[in-house]
């Protein structure tokens, strides 16, 4: 856990922004993000183009489990938002919102983040670094480890902490039950792609034809 020491700080940090500067989340959640990617990717290797290539390749060792996962996230998102929000109808959740302009270069950086460096770097720092296996104990204990850590990233309230701890369970299960990243990255990057690119494009319309 040594190598940890930096990506906890700046987590710490990204926290501690949220709350006082909570009109520039799209720049403190991209740098974050993009920060965590640089650290895992360059310095310790925790991806390769070349392993992902060779998953492709495996239709029932990797695309059913990434499709299953893909369903649990779906079915995840819509209790977060379908019925968690009637359940608690007075409660706030204390997600922290990702606010941008309506212009072309915040909403190119908000695409390139949500679609592409969020869902890679959530799985390499949440799931890849933190998640440690050996005895059950160990594994559930980094597990939850992972869940909290990734969901105060999103929220500050209770009630938030639990919807994303809920939306983060799906790619947890799948790492912890293949240990293979890139399942649960690839699943994570395609339920970015599908959540975000129709608001994506459509402000991309609405800048163009204005």
């Amino acid at each position: 856990m040594n190598r940890l020491y930096i990506p906890f700080v700046w987590e710490l940090l990204f926290i501690l922004a949220t709350i006082h500067f909570p009109k520039q989340t799209l720049m403190l959640f991209f740098v974050f993000y993009l920060g965590i990617l640089y650290y895992f990717y360059f310095f310790y290797k925790q991806f390769s183009f070349r392993k992902l290539y060779k998953n492709f390749k495996k239709v029932v060792a990797f695309w059913i489990p990434v499709v299953l996962t893909f369903i649990g996230l779906y079915l995840a998102d819509y209790i977060k938002t379908n019925i968690i929000p009637n359940l608690f109808p007075l409660v706030k959740d204390g997600t922290v919102q990702i606010i941008y302009h309506n212009e072309l270069f915040p909403t190119f950086i908000y695409a390139i983040m949500m679609i592409i460096i969020k869902p890679v770097a959530e799985e390499l720092f949440f799931r890849k670094a933190i998640i440690r296996f050996g005895s059950k104990k160990k594994v559930l204990a980094f597990t939850l480890m992972s869940l909290v850590l990734c969901a105060l990233s999103r929220a500050h309230g209770l009630l938030g902490i639990a919807e994303w701890i809920l939306m983060a369970l799906p790619v947890t299960i799948a790492y912890v039950a293949t240990r293979n990243i890139y399942i649960s990255l690839m699943a994570h990057v395609l339920f970015e792609f599908y959540d975000n690119i129709y608001s994506v494009v459509y402000t991309f319309a609405r800048i163009f034809n204005r």
